[in-house]
């Protein structure tokens, strides 16, 4: 008789809340609660109400009870992550979040939870204040030092990162986490042997660790894969769900034992894992474009910021894995150029823009040029330039260029094909490369970035560079002085040898610009283009006309 009472007042509930009577709903629901205390489902049903009521703050206790009495019960765990996010408790939702992950490692919703988290660059300064503040009574909290060393490696801010992530070391070189952390700092920095002692370590103590496991199958050699495989694979058989970080791993020991060839289906199954977990929106990319060029308009007038200050911003994109991060270090390796790696802040200051009605003029031009240098990481008192490689800031050229009037755009342009298999083949965590784990996707990008810097060229001409990367490695000397008289710096030799520049690297490109400039990755599509089909097919031969796609 009560299941009875208390399936007909879920009933009432639901109905209330489907015909948008939320007021009704909510009475109901809070009626359910009081009655039935015990049940999981009133509390989640008011907890809902409450989301679709925006009152976010009052969701959270019903999300917390019911998934304390459903533990296993990803629905819930997924309401309680975005009324955490929602209400502005970043640095909890962050935590719950991934601790939620582990037990739903491929949950969408936990997913774009997470982009949303890590997307924002405004999220990672919050989580810098929380700990920040803890840390003035707590100095010796290695927990928070990580915490922090996490989010000032998000926005660019490499030294505060090194100093946390080394201090917390430090405090505690046993735990996991925080040995992580150290190993892949020492990577960036270019200490490939100390990184993979600590990684040796934690291996030692956690066999079965995925993220230590998909470090290490990246960084160990041909003769030392096969002892890793055996660990792989057993982390894979005792996984209670697929995990595209062991995929991801055991592909690239396959491919270090028997070839890429050999590893491409490995590469399609870990690919197709992480895309079914946290799926592309070809729809949201197309319409994000449109509004684009609805904000700069061919043969309008274009806003303008009032000042042209200094250091002079050099911003470096393209397509992921176009040569991005090699003219980085190219530029950075002369003594007055700073490298600021990949900064969110553009994306951060424009999404306003690119998400509702607003106009940019040249007040808004100002403010943006205003923020960014205020929030950007310090940069020597000497510096002529600085660079900021962010690839998706073809997406935001003309924010750029309406903020800095004296900005340089260097346009990395490689043929999409050599770029698309160097995205299928490498894991990219970020939410913004979701595309890269499937190759209609793949394809769709990057017609999308053809398309916004045909757009851009109409509208800006030649204050756009473009390089190609084929003739930048084939003749390294020619197209730096090329880009140097562009960016009216001085050319320098060192130039031609990013492989002595000492600055940390944080991307996919880590191991590669590590070495001097070489013309062997050009062209490796060729060897495995009966894996790459959909990608290939999916290319528009009229947006690539360098290229011969037809």
């Amino acid at each position: 008789m009560q299941n009875q009472t208390a399936n007909t007042l879920k009933g009432k509930a639901v109905a209330a809340l489907e015909a948008g009577k939320l007021q009704q709903a909510l009475k109901k629901a809070q009626l359910g609660v009081k009655k039935f205390p015990k049940d999981s489902d009133f509390h989640a049903i008011s907890g809902f109400v409450l989301t679709e009521m925006k009152q976010y703050k009052k969701s959270i206790p019903h999300f917390v009870e019911a998934s304390r009495i459903k533990p296993d019960d990803p629905q819930f765990v997924e309401n309680l992550a975005n009324a955490l996010m929602q209400t502005g408790q970043i640095p909890r939702a962050l935590e719950y979040t991934e601790q939620k992950l582990e037990q739903f490692p491929n949950n969408k919703e936990l997913n774009r939870v997470l982009d949303e988290i890590h997307l924002k660059g405004s999220n990672w300064r919050l989580i810098i204040e929380y700990a920040s503040k803890k840390l003035k009574s707590e100095p010796d909290n290695a927990n928070l030092l990580s915490k922090r060393a996490r989010a000032f490696s998000q926005i660019g801010f490499v030294e505060d990162n090194t100093r946390d992530i080394s201090r917390a070391f430090e405090l505690e070189p046993d735990n996991v986490n925080i040995a992580f952390q150290k190993s892949v700092n020492l990577h960036q920095s270019g200490d490939k042997q100390a990184a993979k002692e600590i990684l040796q370590r934690i291996l030692d103590a956690e066999p079965e660790n995925m993220f230590a496991l998909m470090q290490m199958s990246s960084s160990i050699t041909k003769d030392d894969a096969p002892k890793l495989m055996e660990a792989v694979e057993t982390a894979i058989a005792n996984a209670d769900e697929d995990l595209h970080e062991l995929e991801f791993a055991k592909a690239q020991l396959i491919s270090k034992i028997n070839g890429l060839s050999a590893a491409m289906p490995q590469y399609e199954r870990a690919n197709r894992i992480q895309h079914d977990g946290n799926p592309y929106d070809a729809a949201e990319e197309e319409r994000k474009l449109k509004r684009t060029i609805e904000l700069f308009p061919k043969g309008a007038d274009l806003p303008t910021a009032g000042s042209s200050e200094a250091p002079v911003p050099i911003f470096v994109l393209g397509q992921p894995r176009s040569g991005t991060t090699l003219m980085e270090m190219m530029l950075s390796s002369a003594t007055d150029i700073f490298g600021c790696g990949e900064l969110m802040l553009a994306s951060d200051l424009s999404r306003e823009f690119e998400m509702d009605g607003q106009g940019f003029d040249a007040e808004k031009a100002d403010e943006f040029a205003q923020k960014f240098r205020k929030m950007m990481p310090p940069i020597p008192d000497n510096s002529l330039a600085f660079v900021d490689k962010l690839p998706h800031n073809y997406q935001r050229v003309g924010f750029l260029l309406a903020a800095f009037p004296n900005a340089k755009i260097v346009n990395m342009l490689r043929d999409p094909r050599d770029v698309g298999l160097s995205k299928w083949i490498r894991r990219f965590p970020a939410g913004g490369m979701r595309y890269a784990s499937n190759l209609t996707a793949i394809a769709h990008s990057a017609n999308m970035y053809r398309r916004y810097m045909a757009h851009w060229d109409t509208v800006f001409g030649n204050r756009i560079l473009t390089v190609p990367y084929e003739k930048l490695v084939a003749d390294p000397k020619t197209y730096s002085q090329q880009v140097a008289a562009f960016c009216d710096i001085e050319w320098n030799e060192t130039m031609m040898h990013p492989e002595k520049n000492t600055k940390q690297v944080r991307t996919a490109s880590i191991d590669q610009v590590r070495n001097k400039i070489s013309t062997k990755s050009i062209g490796g599509w060729q060897s495995v283009s009966e894996h790459l089909r959909p990608m290939l097919d999916g290319f528009d031969p009229a947006l690539w006309p360098e290229y011969n796609l037809g």
